[in-house]
């Protein structure tokens, strides 16, 4: 564990300038710790340790100054993310694994650390060049070779595969049926990637989409699956699984297609245009591993999505 006193004198010696958030990613309603409970093993603290100084300039420095980790967040993305209007708390799959990991992080950098969440729209944390408005995403960021240009990813927290959706009334059996078809969307989605024909991603078992695809792009998954509930006429809905079988649970009027369409890793990430990540990502990476190796995030999936999503295909 590192010496306490050593990183309180780097932090009275290191003045951070912390900026304020912009619109496009307000702070949650509160930035106090989140209070989702630790879920699963009960694991000794992470073995890696920061070096004895740490850049003050870097993304660990400047984390280590405030005191907190600023992580981006959906509050419409149930069962991953969302904020429960009961407690006005965020919850979820990916907000569990994040308090999980910040625990873990504090008890390596040997200070607690609080986490702050920001809530910007997706395609502005896809995009990259964040500008240090948030310190990382955990938020089902799937691993492709266009956003490893402009983000740095952890090792993957858990798989992910595309899946198709259709009205309840739908004559559609299987995606190839769906020719010509009225398709909803998350905005900036590898979903959306896919139906466009310009996904890359590593594994290339990818179904080809149906020709004729008239896509409409809503900002996140839920709302086509919100869309539809309301009212809206769509043919196909293209997400994950998980979210669409969230969807079906809830009382929206579709029906989930055999087929998948791809399989994706899924990591946190991080900004290549920001402050330096060199000495946070190794933390981060065996952070990561020990709570597959403990059994942690198979216990949180499970409580979130009553499966186990942690292994790889």
């Amino acid at each position: 564990m590192t010496n306490r006193v050593r990183f309180a004198a780097l932090l009275s010696a290191a003045v951070i300038m912390v900026s304020a958030c912009s619109t496009a990613a307000t702070p949650a309603p509160t930035a106090a710790p989140t209070p989702v409970p630790s879920i699963g093993a009960t694991a000794a603290p992470a073995t890696p340790t920061p070096a004895p100084t740490v850049d003050p300039n870097s993304l660990l420095g400047k984390i280590l100054a405030s005191g907190k980790v600023r992580i981006s967040t959906d509050p419409n993305y149930a069962p991953f993310s969302f904020l429960d209007p009961k407690t006005n708390q965020f919850d979820g799959f990916d907000n569990a694994t994040a308090v999980e990991a910040v625990k873990r992080l504090s008890k390596v950098v040997g200070k607690e650390l609080a986490i702050e969440w920001i809530t910007p729209s997706w395609d502005l944390i896809t995009a990259g060049s964040w500008g240090g408005r948030w310190d990382m995403s955990v938020g089902s960021m799937s691993v492709t070779k266009g956003r490893m240009k402009v983000v740095d990813f952890v090792n993957p927290y858990y798989y992910d595969f595309g899946s198709v959706a259709v009205p309840k009334d739908s004559a559609a059996q299987k995606v190839s049926d769906l020719a010509n078809a009225k398709w909803c969307v998350g905005a900036s989605t590898t979903y959306e990637q896919w139906l466009q024909g310009t996904l890359e991603i590593v594994d290339p078992n990818m179904l080809p989409v149906p020709a004729g695809a008239d896509v409409t792009s809503l900002p996140t998954d839920n709302e086509c699956v919100q869309a539809v509930a309301a009212g809206r006429k769509f043919d196909a809905l293209a997400a994950n699984e998980n979210s669409l079988a969230n969807g079906v649970k809830s009382g929206a009027p579709i029906r989930i297609l055999p087929d998948v369409t791809f399989t994706i890793s899924v990591a946190f990430a991080l900004d290549r245009s920001g402050a330096s990540d060199a000495e946070i990502l190794p933390l981060l990476n065996k952070i990561v591993d020990e709570m597959h190796a403990d059994g942690t995030m198979t216990a949180i999936s499970n409580k979130y999505l009553q499966k186990d999503v942690t292994t790889k295909p």
